[in-house]
C-alpha cells in the first residue's frame, strides 16, 4: 500500500504541532493565537517525526497500516496521518476526510441518545423493557432493563462474533429494511442467562436500545441521532450508509482482509454486520470522532452530571481492574491514567477512539485493515499516559 501525505496535509500538521491550529467544528483547521507555550508541553514522542510517527510510518511500509490516524490535544491537532488506499481497485488513497466505518463505536451515539432522554426524564436506567417496547418474550421484555442493555448484562442477543443472520436478511437493501428486520429477529429471541448476573458482549443489545429512542422520539433513529449527536458534535461528515453508498461513494475506504491470500474487498461479507446497525453501522471522519469526543467532555451532548453519568465504571472487565464497562464508554486504566472510548472491529474494519480526561488528548485510529487499529491504538496509550 502507498503512503499519502499529502503538502497540504503535512503543513496543517506542522502548524498543529506549533500549537496553532484547532478543531472547527465541521471545518478544516482553523488559526488560532500563540503557539509558544502549546508547543513546549507536547510530548516528542507524540508530535511529527517523533516515535509514534515514526512507528506508523514503518507500519505503512510493512503493509500492515491502512488508514488514519489523529492526535489533538486541548481541541489542536497535534499529529495528522493517513496511511494507504481507501479503495484498492480505483486507487483512492486514504486522507484526513476519508470516511471510514466505525464499527462498535456507533454505540457511542446510541448511548448518547439514550442519556438525552434518560436525561429528560422520557425513561429510566432501571425499568424493564416492557415499559419501552412490546413484542418481546415475556421473560426479556419483564426483567430485562436499559441499564443492562447498556452494559452488556442483559443475557439478550447472538453472539458477537459470526451471529446467525435472519432469514431473508440477503434481500434487504435499506436502512429501514435492515433495521426493522433486524428487530424482529431479536424480538423473537430468548435469554442466554439470567439478566445481570454476567457481562456477554451484545450488538443485539444496542438494536434494542436504537428501537426504544425510535420509539420513545417518534423519529427513526438514523434522523435522531443525525440531528442530536452528530449536528450539536460538529460532526459534518458523520452518517450511515448503506451497502451501495459504501461501494461507489469514493469519500469512504473500503474494508480488506487477507482471507484470500492478499487484500481482499469485504464489504459484502461486512454489510450484513455493520450496514444500518446502531451497534456498529455509523461512518465518519477522523476529525469528527475527535469532535464528538470534545463535545462529550465539555457537556454540548448532555448534562455535566450525565457526562459522568456516562463514563463511570459500570462493570468490571478485567481481573486487574485496568479494564470497565460504562454506559456507552469503556474506561481503561494505563500507566495509571484513565481514558474513556471505545473500539470497533468487523472484516476489514478497525477502529478506536480514546480520550483523556483532565489532559486535554484525544486519539483516533481509523483503518480499513482488519485488526490493524488495535496495536497502533495501544501504542498511542501508552505514549500519551506516559506524558508528563
Amino acid at each position: 500500500m502507498t503512503t499519502n501525505d499529502t503538502t497540504a496535509t503535512s503543513r496543517r500538521t506542522v502548524l498543529a504541532a506549533l500549537g496553532v491550529g484547532t478543531l472547527a467544528a465541521g471545518g478544516a483547521l482553523t488559526a488560532t493565537g500563540s503557539a509558544g507555550a502549546t508547543s513546549a508541553r507536547l510530548p516528542a514522542a507524540l508530535r511529527p517525526g517523533g516515535e509514534f510517527d515514526r512507528y506508523l510510518a514503518q507500519l505503512a511500509r510493512d503493509d500492515a497500516f491502512s488508514g488514519t490516524v489523529l492526535l489533538t490535544h486541548d481541541d489542536r491537532t497535534v499529529l495528522s496521518r493517513s496511511h494507504g488506499l481507501a479503495d484498492l481497485a480505483r486507487g483512492i488513497p486514504n486522507g484526513p476526510d476519508t470516511l471510514f466505518a466505525l464499527g462498535s463505536i456507533t454505540k457511542l451515539f446510541t448511548a448518547t441518545a439514550i442519556h438525552q432522554l434518560a436525561e429528560r426524564g422520557a425513561l429510566s436506567y432501571g425499568k424493564p423493557l416492557k415499559n419501552y417496547l412490546p413484542g418481546f418474550r415475556p421473560e426479556v421484555a419483564e426483567s430485562v432493563t436499559v441499564h443492562q442493555l447498556l452494559t452488556h448484562t442483559s443475557g439478550l442477543g447472538r453472539p458477537s462474533i459470526n451471529p446467525p443472520r435472519p432469514p431473508g436478511s440477503e434481500q434487504w437493501k435499506t436502512l429501514d429494511e435492515i433495521f426493522t428486520g433486524t428487530l424482529d429477529f431479536i424480538r423473537g429471541l430468548p435469554l442466554n442467562f439470567t439478566p445481570g448476573s454476567r457481562n456477554a458482549y451484545s450488538n443485539d443489545g444496542y438494536f434494542v436500545l436504537a428501537a426504544i429512542v425510535a420509539e420513545l422520539t417518534g423519529q427513526r433513529y438514523f434522523d435522531y441521532v443525525r440531528e442530536h449527536v452528530f449536528r450539536p458534535a460538529g460532526m459534518s461528515t458523520a452518517g450511515f450508509f448503506t451497502a451501495a453508498q459504501w461501494r461507489e461513494d469514493r469519500r469512504i475506504a473500503h474494508p480488506y482482509d487477507k482471507s484470500g491470500g492478499g487484500w481482499t474487498d469485504v464489504i459484502d461479507m461486512s454489510d450484513g454486520a455493520i450496514i444500518g446497525s446502531p451497534a456498529g453501522g455509523a461512518f465518519a471522519s477522523a476529525a469528527d470522532l475527535a469532535r464528538f469526543a470534545s463535545a462529550f467532555q465539555r457537556n454540548r451532548l448532555h448534562s455535566a452530571a450525565y457526562t459522568h453519568l456516562a463514563a463511570s465504571p459500570k462493570w468490571p472487565l478485567a481481573a486487574d481492574n485496568s479494564f470497565f464497562e460504562g454506559y456507552g464508554p469503556t474506561t481503561q486504566y494505563t500507566n495509571g491514567r484513565l481514558s474513556n472510548g471505545h473500539n470497533g472491529g468487523a472484516r476489514g474494519v478497525s477502529t478506536n477512539l480514546d480520550w483523556f480526561p483532565g489532559s486535554g488528548w484525544t486519539a483516533v485510529v481509523l483503518t480499513n485493515h482488519e485488526a490493524a487499529a488495535v496495536g497502533v491504538a495501544h501504542k498511542a496509550r501508552e505514549l500519551i499516559t506516559a506524558a508528563p
